[in-house]
């Protein structure tokens, strides 16, 4: 790809990520999901490059932290980080069961640093005290998650593969 090419899609994927971050922001929690679909972008420039992927990430980061530091904060600590893992590790594990396996665990530990290092509670009162019990309370959801989120992914990967002729998923 030329550079002109991937700054228009560094671009376009930053604005789009970074409006789907901001929508339950500017338009009420009613559209919070859409901060869910923000990650998409993320996912589809992690598939074409590794470092266009971890450039969207970082700069729809801090766009979203000009409007809102939560947002920001949960874009940093559990969407963006799938979506970008994802992607990432999408194209080097060939079995789809193993490839959640990953963002779980970065997520996990996104999450502890948040509860622990930075002070913020996420866990809320919780029976469990031990990170460890918390971590595999944690796992499955979030492997249900990511796998899930995973499938709706590669299905994005089908259709702008076959509409895109530069996109090719692997």
């Amino acid at each position: 790809m030329t550079i002109k090419r991937v700054l228009v899609y560094y671009v376009i994927l930053v604005v789009l990520t970074s409006t789907l971050q901001a929508m339950p922001h500017i338009s009420g929690a009613a559209f919070a999901f859409a901060a869910i679909l923000g990650s998409f972008p993320v996912y589809i420039a992690s598939r074409l490059n590794w470092v266009l992927g971890f450039a969207v990430y970082l700069t729809a980061a801090y766009i979203s932290s000009l409007m809102n530091l939560g947002e920001a904060l949960l874009f940093i600590c559990t969407n963006g980080i799938i979506g970008l893992s994802l992607g990432i590790i999408k194209g080097r594990i060939k079995s789809i069961y193993y490839v959640p396996v990953p963002s779980v665990m970065i997520v996990i530990l996104m999450l502890f640093a948040v509860n622990y290092l930075l002070g913020i509670s996420i866990f809320g009162y919780s029976q469990l005290k031990s990170p460890i019990l918390q971590g595999f309370t944690l796992f499955l959801p979030l492997y249900i998650y990511c796998f899930i989120y995973l499938k709706l992914a590669m299905h994005t990967d089908t259709l702008l593969g076959k509409y895109i002729e530069v996109y090719k998923a692997n």
